[in-house]
């Protein structure tokens, strides 16, 4: 047990914030001194470290998985014991394998920049690098929360109680000025852009009416938009200002606003984007709802996590002392719920990271909601999901067409300017395929960016002439389905969630009080 622990402890707090660090340190040398900028000598110090941590993490697995088996466990145990090493080693595991592949393919080739397929895996390497080192952080945080209080319950189960509920209101009081921070980040996006629409279509000038509005304003967003103004008095373009002035406006409608320099159509492409930010502010409420519904699963995890573990901890030995002393035969449920608790009582510290699932979610949502998905770089996860991007993508299309310009325009400055790097190579394979004379909605089927039945409907629209009318509604749609899809996810998970814990709570029952009327019988 004890070597099984040690090892556990040096996987999660030594070696996991080693690979992450020395992967972001590795992706940001290579962003800075590009493809051909990395001292050989340099390269193969990175090539033996990787090798190394490689070698290192088969050892760890190796020698976890070999102590789970000669301890001769039952085979529940055993999967609980390999659970954690499941859920959490896969993430250094990809990400040295990748550190390897990266570094091994440096300094080869002709071209000094890196090339778009080492760009999405440096950006691999660093999101995974951030989670490597947050996962034995955010271990932090159940240690923290439940530490004081089973030493408190040790002495005193009522000071438990308060610390908790004083920790709960803690957490609502946080969540709840987060939800206050992430409405006025949107109206103040929704305000900025109305602005910019009108100054845009009146010939305004937009420095000078930056600087005005700015004086209305306090804080950080103040100096944002002064920076601003003074980025468009520099003799910046628009688009330019705001990618320079990162967190005003979302990144798609940077994207939009240059297709909109490019087509002359720049005060259509900033209404849209008004637009559709007052859309989305109104409709806050249904993406809040993911967020409280996490926010509900960890706070009743932890205190399922919390009542289950001071009865495993107190009760259930003092139940099975008595038991033990009056001879009593034990119904079979009981017996497996004290094995299961002295099972979990000696290997605690091996599901303490399973609780920190909860909290790692809520944060990654309340990260998503405040700086906006499509604001991140999440490359791992983009690739797999090729529609993410399609109602952005519907949206620029239209907004070409309807100024009389071709569709390539909007294409080809997603393919360049788009954040998500995987959305740049596909819409620059897609470019390609239409300058080869492609029809584009069969590039963009062939492509996933758009099912069969839509591109049919594209084409349709196409022929009868209104055709930025229907792209724009196909990618209203599209949200409204998601968004249906989530909310119908969230109402079925709820029932679900609340029967499991209703099944857990009636078994922990019947295992306890099941002994408790079988003795009182055999004393009658």
């Amino acid at each position: 047990m004890e070597t099984l622990g040690l090892i556990f402890c040096l996987a999660f707090f030594v070696y996991f914030p080693i690979a992450g660090i020395s992967s972001i340190l590795l992706a940001r040398r290579i962003k800075d001194f590009g493809h051909q900028g990395v001292n050989p000598l340099i390269k193969a110090f990175w090539l033996f470290f990787t090798l190394i941590m490689i070698f290192v993490n088969v050892i760890l697995l190796a020698s976890y998985f070999l102590l789970v088996i000669t301890h001769h466990h039952s085979i529940i145990g055993s999967l609980f014991l390999i659970l954690p090493i499941i859920i959490f080693f896969p993430v250094p595991t990809i990400l040295e394998i990748n550190s390897y592949r990266i570094v091994s393919t440096l300094n080869k080739g002709d071209e000094y920049g890196l090339p778009e397929s080492l760009k999405n895996l440096t950006q691999k390497i660093q999101a995974l690098g951030w989670i490597s080192l947050g996962i034995p952080l955010m271990l932090f945080v159940p240690v923290l929360i439940f530490a004081p209080v089973m030493i408190v319950a040790s002495l005193w189960f009522y000071g438990s109680l308060l610390l908790l509920a004083i920790f709960l209101l803690a957490f609502t009081i946080v969540s709840s000025l987060f939800k206050i921070r992430l409405v006025n980040k949107r109206a103040n996006e929704s305000e900025l852009l109305w602005l910019l629409t009108v100054c845009v279509e009146n010939n305004i000038p937009l420095a000078t009416e930056l600087d005005t509005y700015s004086h209305t304003l306090s804080g950080k967003y103040r100096d944002k938009i002064q920076q601003l103004s003074s980025f468009l008095y520099s003799g910046l373009s628009l688009t330019e200002a705001l990618s320079a002035t990162t967190g005003l406006v979302p990144q798609s409608t940077i994207v939009a606003a240059r297709i909109g320099e490019k087509s002359n159509s720049l005060g259509i492409a900033l209404r849209d984007a008004a637009v559709q930010t007052t859309k989305n502010l109104k409709t806050l409420s249904d993406g809040s709802n993911i967020a409280n519904f996490i926010l509900y699963l960890t706070v009743v995890v932890s205190i399922q996590f919390l009542i289950s573990g001071f009865i495993m901890y107190w009760i259930i030995p003092k139940f099975k002392k008595i038991f033990l002393d009056f001879g009593t035969e034990l119904p079979p449920l009981t017996l497996s719920l004290m094995d299961t608790s002295d099972f979990i009582v000696t290997y605690f510290y091996l599901f303490l990271p399973l609780f920190s699932l909860p909290f790692t979610m809520l944060l990654l949502v309340y990260i998503g909601k405040y700086y906006g998905w499509y604001n991140l770089r999440i490359p791992f996860i983009t690739e797999w999901f090729p529609r993410l991007s399609t109602p952005h993508c519907l949206r620029q299309i239209a907004q070409s067409i309807s100024v009389d310009r071709p569709p390539l325009i909007a294409l080809e400055t997603i393919s360049e300017f788009h954040l998500w790097p995987d959305v740049r190579a596909r819409t620059h394979l897609i470019n390609t395929q239409i300058k080869q004379g492609e029809n584009i909605w069969v590039s963009l089927r062939q492509s996933k960016v758009i099912t069969s039945a839509e591109a049919v409907l594209c084409a349709t629209a196409e022929r009868m002439g209104n055709l930025p009318y229907v792209l724009r509604t196909l990618a209203d749609t599209i949200e409204q389905r998601r968004a249906r899809k989530l909310r119908y996810l969230v109402e079925i998970i709820k029932p679900v969630l609340i029967s499991l814990l209703g099944i857990f709570v009636g078994l922990f029952v019947l295992a306890l009080f099941m002994p408790l009327i079988k003795l009182l019988r055999d004393l009658i």
